[in-house]
């Protein structure tokens, strides 16, 4: 979890994304590496939030050791695929994050990681994600419409959706390429309202 965040410094930082970290951020799911405020440096105090070493009260899917509009920012990089109730998960993700704030997420793109295979051949998650287009697997999300459910709630707004594939080769589509340097993930993020 916490590598592809490591991985995926190069192409935010050439993109702008510092701009989403900001003050006081919550990473969920971060492992052993969290988001660096070496390399974002407008990040003031990030909260690192796993349940690693039986920590089992910071549990992403209810944050219910978070009090409400705490975070400038909330960050997830791959772990919201192992999320028991995804929508559920990110409305608390949403909760605990200040009005005007941030909520930026990576997801394993179904396609390029998946291989559009349920389930997935290199990892224990309970969903898969898609963006350009729906998905009949069993246990799809599309982002657009996961975003949608929000903004239909009047939650969040969209920012922004968007593939991403670095340092991938189509020649080795088959493989796990993401035990290497190749990203293949679906970055969004959402502003609450």
């Amino acid at each position: 979890m916490g590598n592809e965040t490591n991985k995926s410094y190069e192409y935010r930082v050439k993109k702008g994304y510092g701009k989403f970290f900001q003050g006081k951020g919550l990473d969920i799911g971060c492992g052993k590496s969290p988001l660096s405020s070496e390399i974002f440096t407008g990040i003031t105090e990030l909260v690192p939030y796993d349940n690693e070493d039986g920590q089992h009260e910071n549990d992403g899917n209810t944050c219910s050791n978070l009090e409400d509009n705490s975070f400038d920012f909330v960050y997830s990089s791959h772990c919201l695929e192992h999320m028991d109730n995804p929508y559920e998960a990110f409305e608390h993700w949403v909760r605990v994050c200040k009005s005007g704030g941030v909520i930026f997420t990576s997801v394993p793109h179904e396609i390029f990681y998946e291989k559009s295979t349920w389930p997935s051949p290199f990892a224990p998650h309970y969903s898969s994600w898609t963006l350009e287009w729906e998905s009949d697997l069993p246990k799809s999300i599309n982002v657009l419409n996961f975003i949608k459910s929000f903004e239909d709630k009047g939650l969040v707004e969209k920012v922004l959706a968007e593939t991403v594939l670095e340092n991938f080769s189509f020649r080795n589509f088959f493989q796990d390429q993401t035990t290497g340097l190749a990203i293949c993930q679906i970055d969004f993020v959402v502003r609450k309202k």
